[in-house]
């Protein structure tokens, strides 16, 4: 007889116990909410393991059951999808529970977590036990993963915002249970895991980067040493053009690593949604609107209050004392010398503004801890749009023009920012937001999302990642790409039963 979720079910519980294996409604409401264009999606039920060997057990029933599932670390990706699967009925299997920091090592900088660690859980143990580290921070929630982030290659602020590009060791558990180590912690008791990412033949990491053929229980990542000094910088430009000249000036200064952290340039609409998430949300949505659609009046007073130009570069500078006074005069010559309307933001004109505080925070690696969109939830949607440029003007200007263009084709406003990480890609993420109450602005929503993806990969600029629902309409573009992930995923996880369609991966779809 063929196995059921049903009987699934049962046999988890008896894993994990009856009150970590949820099937209430309000609970599976919960963790069908998501912030896109489509519909909410109903899970199966949630289970929630505590270890490795919990997961091992779960995956052996499901694979057995043919039960399909999908696994989140935090569920805090907003803009791509948050806590919910990609297709209903899948058995969520929410990794909370794993929130073990399993080392920081101080003398060599780095740190080994479990998924359910967040960047908040992780800020606080290192401060709380005086660890001279600095961790790296996304935007979003002090309540993200780590873990998560690292694996969805995810970007922050820091000089070690490129998150997958400095970590280093995975543990992974495949869908028939078994346990898997990359790098040297193929090696029992290796003493090298998180320090040499390589270890001995084929390296495995980015198999298990925004993909479904394992489940990562726990990653190693390193940390950066405490500079003696710290300089953010906060630069504001009202030429709505300046966005380009900004591009050509630090792209040498990135290159150079004068500015090493992931630096970004922001347009005014962006950095009054960000501040918007950033605490000031009460003040701020009720004038704005959740879709930016605000007179040029009201715009203009926001900027004055709020210390914002058109477009806003954040940078920080690191190092000695005397080598962020070099830095810093190298800094200005080139942007006063380029845009002579641009302004230096002082220390006080900054720690007036909740957006250039939450800046100066990230920068150095502290969480956002007045991050909440719970005022948004379940009223906006938000989709993030993610396409990836050289550092040129003319890049830059092609991407910009394609996102203004396409947005006032379906009554949208551009709002977005260029994430510069190695000084040669940019991440220009775009903000597509909405009115999810509204069936026919969703329906334009998701019509000028993929029209998007068109109009870049046209061109030759691929997204670095997409929302649940356009996986799919993405992979399809890549021609070869698309069949060898299937044929990865038919190796690893041949039930299809992993987080079927991620990444538009999935082998009821394949052809």
């Amino acid at each position: 007889m063929k196995p059921t979720v049903e009987q699934a079910l049962k046999e988890i519980e008896r894993v994990v116990g009856a009150e970590h294996l949820l099937t209430d409604t309000a609970t599976l409401s919960r963790y069908s909410v998501n912030m896109l264009a489509t519909a909410d999606i109903l899970p199966a039920a949630v289970v929630r393991p505590t270890s490795t060997e919990e997961l091992q057990q779960v995956l052996k029933i499901a694979n057995t059951c043919k039960t399909p599932v999908w696994t989140l670390s935090g569920g805090q990706n907003r803009g791509y999808g948050m806590a919910c699967a990609a297709t209903p009925g899948t058995l969520i299997i929410d990794l909370k529970r794993m929130n073990r920091i399993l080392e920081v090592n101080v003398e060599l900088a780095y740190a080994l977590v479990e998924p359910g660690v967040t960047f908040a859980q992780l800020y606080r143990y290192l401060r709380d036990n005086d660890i001279p580290l600095w961790m790296d921070v996304p935007s979003g929630s002090p309540e993200g993963s780590c873990l998560g982030n690292i694996t969805e290659r995810g970007a922050g602020y820091t000089p070690l915002g490129e998150k997958f590009l400095f970590s280093c060791g995975m543990e992974v558990v495949l869908a028939d249970g078994q346990v898997l180590r990359t790098g040297t912690g193929t090696l029992p008791n290796s003493q090298t895991w998180q320090v040499f990412k390589w270890g001995y033949g084929p390296s495995l990491d980015g198999l298990f980067t925004q993909s479904n053929f394992g489940i990562v229980t726990k990653a190693g990542f390193w940390l950066m040493p405490r500079p003696p000094a710290y300089e953010p910088l906060a630069v504001t430009m009202d030429d709505p053009e300046a966005v380009y000249k900004a591009v050509e000036i630090l792209r040498p200064l990135k290159l150079n690593m004068v500015i090493p952290n992931g630096a970004c340039v922001t347009h005014v609409r962006k950095a009054l949604g960000l501040t918007a998430c950033w605490g000031e949300g009460k003040n701020i949505l009720p004038r704005v609107g959740r879709r930016f659609d605000y007179p040029a009046e009201t715009l203009k007073a926001l900027k004055e209050t709020y210390a914002l130009g058109e477009w806003n570069f954040a940078g920080a500078l690191y190092g000695l004392p005397e080598t962020v006074r070099t830095y810093r005069g190298i800094v200005e010559d080139a942007f006063r010398s380029a845009l002579p309307g641009c302004r230096f933001l002082s220390a006080e004109e900054q720690a007036a503004s909740p957006y250039w505080r939450a800046r100066e925070k990230a920068m150095r690696g502290e969480p956002l801890w007045e991050f909440d969109m719970s005022d948004w939830e379940g009223k906006a949607g938000a989709l993030w749009i993610s396409p990836v440029a050289p550092v040129t003007n003319e890049a830059v200007e092609q991407q910009i023009r394609i996102a203004e263009e396409t947005y006032a084709k379906y009554g949208f406003h551009y709002a977005a920012e260029l994430i510069l990480g190695t000084g040669r890609d940019l991440h220009h993420i775009i903000w597509l937001l909405f009115d999810r109450s509204d069936a026919e602005e969703r329906r334009r929503a998701e019509l000028c999302e993929r029209e998007m993806y068109d109009r870049y990969c046209e061109v030759g600029y691929l997204p670095y990642r997409t929302g649940l629902s356009t996986g799919d309409y993405l992979m399809r573009k890549l021609g070869p790409f698309r069949d060898i992930c299937h044929d990865l995923k038919q190796l690893f996880d041949p039930n299809n039963i992993l987080s079927p369609g991620k990444s538009g991966i999935d082998l009821a779809n394949r052809s």
